[in-house]
């Protein structure tokens, strides 16, 4: 696989970034960084889209799934889905800690207090990842994030520096709105999580994932538990250097 040697500017690439096509923006991953550009895969519809790119060019890249011991049977699933159907090279990677352990040796669940959520999913998401792409040199992970999801994500340029690789994020489809990405899923054909069916617009942990009630945002499932009066409670994991406060 070709790569450059040449680290990309920023400016420069966001600009020839803006104006490609969802595939031109991979395949300038792939060509500017070889198989260091990979793909963090989430199992939700913008993810089913890309893992799909993946599969239509051909592509070896890693994709990358933490398995973070609280998933949906169904978002497992899926991940075998995608595996059989398009033999994709999907590698899962799994927290140091099994979730009994971590238990144990934080005497509760994390997950169900406030102090707590933001260190399960650094331990059992976070961490996970950016070792695997240190340990192996990965310089560009694509996420599906789009501006159309509304909050820091409103702000989301086609390619950002990520700190804590020495590295980037790409958006391959950061303009895409639902409509774009339901008529994607339809025309090819691509396994959906079954659970947006439900009322699951955005899932992640199942110990953390309820589904939303008409007319709530997106994201209300997530963490609801944590939520307190006058406080929105936690909005992201993230794993998402995107989703820091930086963007």
């Amino acid at each position: 696989m070709k790569q450059s040697t040449v680290e990309p500017d920023l400016i420069a690439a966001n600009k020839l970034l803006q104006d490609l096509t969802a595939a031109e923006r991979i395949r300038w991953a792939v060509e500017t960084f070889g198989r260091h550009a990979i793909l963090l895969s989430s199992m939700q519809s913008s993810a089913s889209v890309l893992m799909h790119y993946f599969h239509s060019m051909e592509l070896e890249n890693e994709i990358l799934f933490v398995d973070t011991g609280y998933h949906f049977r169904e978002t497992l699933l899926l991940r075998d889905e995608f595996i059989r159907r398009y033999k994709l090279n999907i590698v899962t990677l799994y927290p140091e800690l099994t979730p009994e352990r971590q238990e144990r040796k934080f005497e509760k669940k994390l997950y169900l207090f406030a102090d707590g959520q933001k260190e399960c999913c650094r331990l059992r998401k976070t961490v996970p990842f950016l070792s695997h792409m240190k340990q192996h040199g990965r310089k560009l992970a694509m996420v599906g994030l789009r501006r159309s999801e509304g909050g820091r994500r409103a702000k989301l340029s086609p390619l950002l520096q990520d700190p804590r690789t020495q590295g980037y994020t790409l958006h391959p489809i950061f303009e895409w709105t639902d409509k774009q990405i339901q008529m994607y899923l339809e025309e090819h054909d691509v396994p959906v999580h079954p659970l947006h069916r439900q009322n699951y617009p955005s899932i992640g942990c199942e110990c953390c994932t309820t589904p939303v009630a008409p007319g709530e945002d997106p994201r209300a499932g997530r963490w609801r538990h944590l939520v307190t009066a006058g406080d929105e409670g936690p909005k992201y994991c993230n794993i998402n250097c995107s989703d820091g406060s930086g963007i």
